[in-house]
């Protein structure tokens, strides 16, 4: 015994309708991403975004302060090895 229901599957495939029309469908969206971005929009208020902002500050100037740090490292390396490779090409005489 076969069961169809007609709200879902039609009789014949040429009469096939969509339940939803596409309009409807892109409406409903925006309506739900609208409620959702004011419902986040809501959710922060002036004193989690100044804390928030502080927050990211801090660590940019770690990571600043890190960067430089790597920087000075390096050049004094690059510095070191450039002074000790002329003073081995002299034959450590001096002249």
């Amino acid at each position: 015994m076969k069961t169809q229901t007609t709200a879902v599957i039609a009789s014949n495939p040429k009469n096939c309708t969509a339940l939803i029309s596409p309009k409807a469908l892109l409406i409903s969206i925006a309506a739900t991403g609208a409620g959702l971005s004011s419902t986040a929009h809501a959710a922060l208020d002036a004193a989690q975004v100044t804390a928030i902002h502080t927050d990211v500050l801090a660590y940019v100037t770690t990571a600043v302060g890190a960067g430089f740090a790597v920087l000075a490292v390096v050049l004094a390396s690059s510095i070191g090895f450039s002074l000790l490779g002329r003073f081995i090409s002299k034959g450590a005489n001096g002249g």
